[in-house]
């Protein structure tokens, strides 16, 4: 167990992390309040005047958001598998089916990515947090708030950090669920710290943070703090509350994977550094401000405007009982002070600050509104295409950014898979209950997350599937069955499941490298059997072969009987790796054939010829 002197020293450090990072803070719960809720005027010019908010920030994290989502669930499989082995196609496929099954359909990552992506968008920086729920037997996804997860400053990246504290924030009932080694929450809920007595310094560093180090009434806080020993990871969990109690003795890491359990997302990559990457809000907080100011004052001089001032030609005794209403008529001089129009106008600079926020973070409207030395003149075509490309080039880079985070999630995930859910072999793609080949379950893959990374506006890609459909049509060169997919997966990627049928090309494809194949057998010499043959296809084909030159009384040299025979046992023995009963089947309609080659060598050649010997039925395989 770790000595009270070692906790101590994580103690120590992660507060000094956490006062380090004290202005990031500052900026972030900044950002957190223009979003939700505006920067409120902090003077008024008159009690009831104008305080409204533009959310030109949140406008833009709303239009972002299913970007990134799309990069998950747009198409049919969630990851595309390539191994790093030689194998079967077959076991690849099933590989990335089962993944797909086990993220989508048995983990909680589509609730909890969307939670992931808005940290992402806000702070410039999502933490996704991956653990296996033993008792449910599935993986199981975390959302992060960034200022939850402390680092030292000087941290890179998550693999790079010395020390990793999640902070965790639990309600009483809550905290004797949780299973911690200390079942009475009040013992840590205590201000009578032997470490803290008499020392101001840190008693003030558990105050930095409201929520984390200093809680409110009720709350428990768990500081669950990763470090490396001896090269390999381990944790312990204690409370900032009485960091003299251990809520869990250190352990180490209970995972086969070399990592963490912490993925992060960046939403920019500039200087190297884990809080230099900015999110939406910081990047054009300067222009929502301005933006939100102009809205203010607007308000106010159409205040002014309704409610005027008064001016009086001579002394009017009694102005307190004047009363302003629709059609009544004034006694005295009395008429309103004319105010002079603004020197510019409020609605041209207001989509100005707009249209810079938008160019900003590279998600202009295309003409919505114009930038006033336009003159209000419409946007040409050119204009809006160029705009187009400037957005698609900056979303792809964007994308990419995101996407690297993203494999290396699915990396993990796939790590757990393999410690945890080896034996979980059945699984459902689309509307079918399968099974997986265990052999398919290795760690030789490259993981990639599917799609693309400039798969962020659908009617473009349908546009771009479609365009790309009528030039490769009928090309010879091109794969049309994968072709047909590409179309139908844009537009729902489970419709390539439901409507897709091939129409026996491969199949010909596979006949024709076969009966190449009989070439080189008639001369005795062996054909090389490959994986990724279609095994089935190449029996039927060499049977038919061999039936049409038993029917018609043509003799087969013993060579290339040989050369045949070697050749199919290759070709049931790679059946039989995937289906037996298909194995079992071929072996059968190849006996049947072998016997009528024996007959014909052992009789005339004519007599075999006018017997008409039945062939074998090639369906059978």
């Amino acid at each position: 167990m770790i000595h009270a002197m070692d906790r101590r020293h994580l103690y120590d450090s992660v507060c000094q992390d956490l006062k380090d990072r004290t202005r990031w803070d500052e900026r972030q719960r900044t950002f957190y309040e223009m979003r939700h809720h505006g920067l409120r005027r902090k003077q008024k010019p008159w009690s009831n005047a104008s305080d409204v908010h533009i959310p030109i920030g949140d406008m833009a994290i709303e239009r972002l958001k299913p970007y990134y989502f799309q990069q998950l669930f747009a198409t049919d499989l969630i990851a595309a598998f390539v191994p790093q082995t030689n194998q079967q196609a077959e076991l690849t496929t099933l590989a990335s089916q089962w993944f797909d099954y086990q993220v989508k359909q048995r983990s909680n990552l589509e609730t909890e990515i969307l939670t992931g992506i808005d940290h992402l968008l806000v702070n410039g920086k999502g933490v996704m947090k991956l653990t296996w729920n033993v008792e449910e037997r599935r993986l199981m996804f975390h959302a992060i708030d960034p200022q939850h997860l402390i680092v030292p400053t000087w941290t890179k990246s998550i693999d790079d950090a010395d020390r990793i504290c999640h902070v965790q924030t639990f309600s009483r009932d809550a905290f004797r669920r949780a299973g911690f080694d200390v079942n009475d929450p009040d013992t840590l809920i205590s201000d009578d710290n032997s470490w803290d007595q008499g020392d101001a310094e840190k008693h003030s560093r558990k105050k930095i943070r409201e929520g984390l180090t200093h809680t409110t009434e009720g709350q428990v806080i768990v500081w669950e703090v990763w470090f490396k020993e001896n090269d390999e990871w381990a944790y312990e969990c204690f409370s900032p509350q009485n960091p003299d109690i251990s809520l869990k003795p250190k352990v180490a890491s209970p995972y086969d994977h070399d990592h963490p359990p912490f993925v992060e997302l960046n939403y920019e990559i500039k200087d190297a550094g884990w809080y230099s990457s900015r999110g939406v809000m910081e990047q054009i907080a300067v222009f929502e401000v301005e933006a939100t100011r102009l809205q203010n004052e607007k308000n106010d001089c159409m205040t002014l405007y309704n409610r005027p001032l008064f001016k009086a030609g001579r002394e009017v005794p009694n102005s307190a009982n004047l009363r302003f209403k629709p059609g009544s008529i004034l006694p005295y001089d009395i008429a309103p002070v004319p105010m002079p129009q603004p020197p510019i106008s409020f609605d041209q600079q207001m989509n100005l600050m707009r249209d810079l926020a938008q160019q900003r973070i590279t998600t202009p409207d295309f003409g919505i509104s114009n930038m006033s030395a336009q003159g209000g003149d419409r946007r040409t075509a050119t204009e809006i295409h160029a705009l187009s490309g400037l957005h698609q080039q900056s979303s792809d880079l964007r994308m990419r950014v995101f996407r690297n985070g993203l494999g290396k999630l699915y990396r993990i995930a796939w790590s757990l898979l393999l410690q945890y859910a080896k034996n979980d072999l059945k699984f459902w793609y689309v509307d079918t209950m399968m099974e997986i080949d265990p052999r398919a379950l290795h760690g030789d893959y490259g993981i990639i997350p599917s799609g693309s990374a400039d798969g962020v506006n659908k009617p473009l890609l349908v546009q771009k599937a479609f365009q790309r459909y009528q030039l490769m049509m009928n090309n010879p060169y091109v794969d049309q069955g994968e072709l047909t997919k590409s179309v139908l997966e844009v537009d729902d990627a489970t419709l390539v499941r439901r409507l897709y049928r091939d129409p026996g090309f491969k199949a010909q494809d596979q006949a024709e490298d076969q009966a190449q194949e009989i070439a080189i057998l008639k001369l005795g010499f062996p054909a090389v059997v490959h994986p990724s043959d279609d095994h089935q296809v190449h029996i039927a084909t060499v049977l038919a072969y061999v039936q049409e030159r038993v029917q018609t009384g043509a003799q087969i040299e013993p060579l290339e009987v040989q050369a045949i025979t070697q050749h199919l046992s290759q070709h049931v023995e790679a059946l039989n790796e995937t289906d037996k009963n298909l194995a079992r089947q071929a072996m059968e309609a190849i006996g049947v054939v072998m016997e009528q080659i024996n007959a014909q060598q052992a009789q005339d050649p004519a007599a075999v010829a006018s017997d008409g010997a039945a062939p074998a039925e090639a369906g059978m395989v």
